[in-house]
């Protein structure tokens, strides 16, 4: 399992700095928390729980809340109906606001629903574990690095003798690796599509 230094060090090297003296860790883990999500909008990580409903306010479902960031993707009556439904979270409950249903759920229904989870790297905002696959850690090291450029593109303007064609390069550079970051992404995607729908759905 892939690590924050690992990809602190991968991001160094494809950024052409592997001893850190103008990539620092911050900037680095910033081009992290960037790549991130736009990898998890290619290549979700999904999760199914059981939840039971706490109860009802008109057509609304009331639920334990969830964590930040987690998403709700589908929701069904355990053995029954799939429902179609808004989310709203406040500090005490997830609701789930239900229309076009045959039956709403009552207090004490358990409900299975499909989570969307952010993806997570061992070492980085006190995670303890890495969720991206070792075999697309290089797709988003190459977006983290593009993500890192950008952000010391911004800053080296305010850098005294650099000059403004400085911050251009850096930028365009930056373009070119996420460019290719989102074309490898759709690449993984397609390929994932093919291997779980060999037929088309």
């Amino acid at each position: 399992m892939r690590t924050i230094e690992d990809y602190r060090a991968d991001c160094l090297v494809m950024l052409g700095d592997a001893a850190g003296r103008r990539y620092t860790n911050a900037m680095l883990d910033a081009g992290i928390r960037e790549a991130l999500p736009v990898y998890r909008s290619f290549c979700p990580r999904r999760e199914t729980i059981t939840q039971t409903v706490k109860g009802v306010e008109g057509s609304s479902l009331l639920l334990p809340p969830l964590p930040p960031g987690v998403e709700i993707q589908t929701a069904r009556v355990s053995g029954g109906e799939w429902l179609s439904f808004g989310v709203y979270q406040d500090d005490r409950n997830l609701r789930l606001n239900c229309y076009e249903y045959v039956s709403l759920p009552q207090p004490g229904t358990p409900l299975v629903m499909t989570l969307s989870m952010p993806h997570i790297i061992k070492g980085l905002d006190d995670a303890h574990q890495t969720t991206v696959p070792d075999v697309h850690a290089g797709t988003v090291i190459k977006g983290a690095a593009g993500y890192a450029m950008r952000i010391r593109a911004r800053s080296v303007t305010e850098v005294f003798g650099k000059r403004p064609e400085d911050r251009a390069a850096l930028m365009e550079q930056a373009e070119g690796l996420l460019d290719e970051f989102r074309r490898e992404l759709k690449g993984i995607a397609l390929a994932e599509s093919f291997r779980q729908y060999p037929w088309g759905k």
